[in-house]
């Protein structure tokens, strides 16, 4: 009898245990709904390294996936976090906007973005320098939400990235 009630109390904690795990968290977002949310991440995303608001940063990476980029002015890559927030920008934004943003769906897991971006910003004293690029970035589904984990920017053809 003790070995019955034992069996039973180990099915019903392991049934219960599955049940928790294979549970999802959330309903599961149509491949329209999650491109529209990532385009909208993307936005958002720039508006917040722009103003340099560090707790929007922060709502679309990952402390555990490093965010690799490359600027415009094809320096090297490196990792944006928030410790970049702390460096003086060199350029100073006029307006700036993303548009065209492609999203194409490798899996239920990651994303890549294409995009262009226009604007326009001053360096110091100089006159206003007009800003045209092209960008991709890829975006990874966590527990968390969708992430950046990536993005790559270069002077669109006849383009002005940033300074250096």
């Amino acid at each position: 009898l003790y070995m019955k009630k034992l069996f039973l109390l180990t099915t019903v904690i392991l049934f219960t245990a599955c049940q928790t795990a294979t549970a999802p968290s959330e309903p599961k977002m149509s491949d329209e709904d999650i491109i529209s949310s990532l385009k909208e991440k993307a936005v958002k995303l720039q508006d917040a390294i722009l103003t340099q608001n560090l707790e929007e940063f922060n709502k679309h990476v990952d402390e555990n996936i490093p965010f690799i980029t490359g600027d415009s002015n094809l320096s090297k890559f490196y990792v944006m976090n928030s410790e970049r927030f702390d460096i003086e920008q060199k350029a100073k934004w006029g307006t700036f906007e993303l548009y065209d943003i492609d999203v194409s769906l490798v899996n239920s897991n990651t994303a890549v973005l294409t995009f262009y971006a226009k604007g326009d910003y001053t360096v110091g004293e100089s006159d206003v320098i007009d800003y045209s690029t092209r960008a991709s970035s890829v975006w990874v589904s966590t527990v968390n939400g969708w992430k950046i984990m990536h993005s790559n920017w270069a002077p669109l053809e006849g383009g002005t990235g940033i300074p250096k």
